[in-house]
């Protein structure tokens, strides 16, 4: 529901805001006093095209923001928490900004969002019907939802869809597996020669830095040997070695240790340095006697190691990484050698999902026939009532064929996608003779809005979007219509809240909240306000809209007897 409309710099209003209630809103006004203006503010903030020539004279940039109650249990809850754009708040606020230098800025809770976005959440809130485009009735492509909501047969819908995405979902996984299976056919002959290649080596994890050592060791074996036995000499071998000078160091500590126990910590430290490096010596001896030169090991080695380089470069690779890539490269062979039987069944599920799909598409098909001819039935019935008697509505259902389409019929594909097979369009014939043409091209702005006041009334417990909009609904009518519009507003704003910008005095009577619209000269300036009216006022405003400018004291009392029949 549609809480409050803030309006800044925007065409010859200043600065306006004014808070809506729920039922029959009704704005009312002379021609030209700026009512369109509010409704091309509404849409603006709904998220259509934006135009810069309409920011005030002198004001660099316009505002609209739109205040709106939420339920957390409606489509768009859902929508704004799947966007990040959900508030805890009941409350949602959109707001468009339109600068003469920098172009149009959308916002919803204050959050930066596209234009598409904007035009979604719109799409959520409003339905608004006239001389503006933001007109679902007028989109063929939403005339299915339309129906479907009349309809009330949610479980055909979800079977439609769940098995439309499974096939979907199985056909894009074949058509992947067919794309893989072409690059990997071009690459298995390159894959059997590198995995080959890689296998031969016999490439161990941490080899290349054990022949590193392995090579440094053979290339210095003399050197080494040099170093093992200075060592060892000066640890045990020589008269003064470590070992003997740590014996006398340990016989004398033994000594002193027996006089003194507190030396105790010390004696065993020097114990155990003493079998330490007894150990040490013990680990040089036996590592002296294996180290021995050979020149054939060598050999190997550095052939191994020129192998690895060369791989290296060839492949961009480490052996660790080619380990990696062959394992790689056997899985890509195995699932090659595997894809066929995959694809094979996959191909038979596909079959299966295919029928499943046209037997569902075809069961909501039927449902669909029957509820269209209800529907149609109930909106010519409401026409009537409208005083359109001489207009035709016809719901117009085919499929649409398509070479490429997911279901055959007769020997012939249709195009299908989640909501099932079936195409659906409003028409209208407005007068005897005419053909039957899309609402687009045939209907008025007052016609659009008294079809829809038609559609919404049939559709009031079925519809999602709760606020509606209609500007010149009253174009074209009067007298015993005009108090049929006018109590099928009524009707309506039970289940919806509705706003209608109307001339005529038998609608403005029946309003819930009733407001005006009208001109202020300030300075040199003209301006649009609007004011809520009073009893008393509401008096006064349908008195001018009986007897114009000059208001007669038959006016008023006409006036005044129109609000008391509202009330019964």
């Amino acid at each position: 529901m549609l809480k409050t409309l803030r309006i800044k710099d925007y065409a010859i209003i200043e600065n306006l805001e004014i808070d809506f209630s729920p039922g029959l809103n009704i704005l009312t006004g002379s021609t030209g006093t700026g009512k369109s203006i509010l409704i091309g503010a509404l849409s603006l903030v709904l998220g259509e095209k934006a135009d810069s020539d309409l920011i005030r004279t002198g004001a660099s940039q316009s505002m609209v923001e739109a205040i709106f109650e939420v339920n957390k249990k409606s489509p768009l809850f859902f929508f704004l928490q799947n966007e990040s754009l959900f508030s805890e708040e009941n409350s949602l606020i959109v707001r468009r900004e339109i600068s003469r230098k920098a172009g149009s800025k959308n916002f919803v809770n204050d959050k930066t969002v596209s234009l598409s976005t904007l035009k979604s959440v719109g799409d959520f809130l409003v339905d608004l019907h006239g001389q503006h485009q933001h007109q679902s009735l007028l989109d063929h492509k939403k005339h299915i939802d339309f129906l479907d909501n009349f309809g009330n047969y949610t479980n055909l819908l979800n079977s439609v869809r769940k098995t439309w995405l499974d096939l979907k979902g199985k056909n894009e996984e074949l058509k992947n597996l067919k794309e893989q299976e072409k690059i990997a056919q071009d690459k298995r002959e390159l894959y059997s020669f590198q995995l080959a290649e890689i296998e031969k080596t016999n490439l161990q994890v941490g080899e290349e830095a054990k022949l590193v050592q392995e090579k440094s060791v053979l290339e210095n074996v003399e050197k080494i040997s040099k170093s093992v036995g200075t060592i060892l000499d000066n640890l045990q071998e020589s008269e003064d070695s470590v070992l003997r000078r740590l014996a006398i160091a340990q016989k004398e500590l033994n000594s002193a240790t027996s006089w003194d126990k507190s030396l105790k910590e010390q004696q065993e430290l020097l114990e155990n340095s003493y079998i330490q490096i007894k150990e040490l010596t013990r680990h040089f001896d036996n590592y002296k006697d294996k180290l021995e030169y050979d020149p054939e090991k060598l050999n190997q080695i550095r052939e191994r190691m020129d192998l690895l380089i060369k791989l290296k470069k060839k492949y961009g690779k480490s052996p660790e990484e080619l380990i990696a890539y062959a394992e790689e490269i056997k899985k890509s062979l195995n699932l090659l050698e595997n894809r066929s039987e995959v694809m094979e069944r996959l191909e038979k599920e596909i079959t299966k999902a295919k029928e499943v799909l046209k037997e569902n598409c075809l069961k909501l098909s039927t449902a669909r026939k029957k509820k269209a001819l209800e529907l149609q039935k109930r909106i010519s019935q409401e026409l009537t009532f409208l005083g359109m008697e001489k207009t035709r509505f016809e719901i117009q259902m085919n499929y649409q064929e398509d070479e490429n389409g997911l279901i055959q019929l007769d020997k012939k594909k249709y195009k299908v996608d989640e909501k099932g097979l079936d195409q659906i369009e409003f028409r209208i014939s407005p007068n005897i003779g005419e053909e039957l043409k899309p609402l687009a091209k045939i209907a008025s702005g007052g016609e659009i809005s008294r079809v829809m006041l038609a559609l919404k009334s049939a559709l009031a417990e079925a519809d999602n979007v709760s606020t509606l909009i209609f500007d010149e609904i009253d174009s074209g009518i009067g007298g015993e219509v005009a108090h049929k519009v006018g109590k099928k507003l009524k009707e309506l704003s039970k289940s919806h809240q509705v706003l209608a910008i109307t001339h005529l005095q038998q609608i403005a009577s029946v309003a819930d909240q009733h407001y005006q619209v009208f001109k202020e000269v300030k300075g040199e300036r003209t301006l649009t306000k609007i004011k809520k009216l009073s009893r008393e006022e509401r008096v006064a405003e349908i008195a001018r809209m009986l007897s114009g400018k000059k208001v007669t004291q038959l006016a008023e009392k006409q006036a005044s007897q129109l609000l008391e029949e509202a009330l019964d």
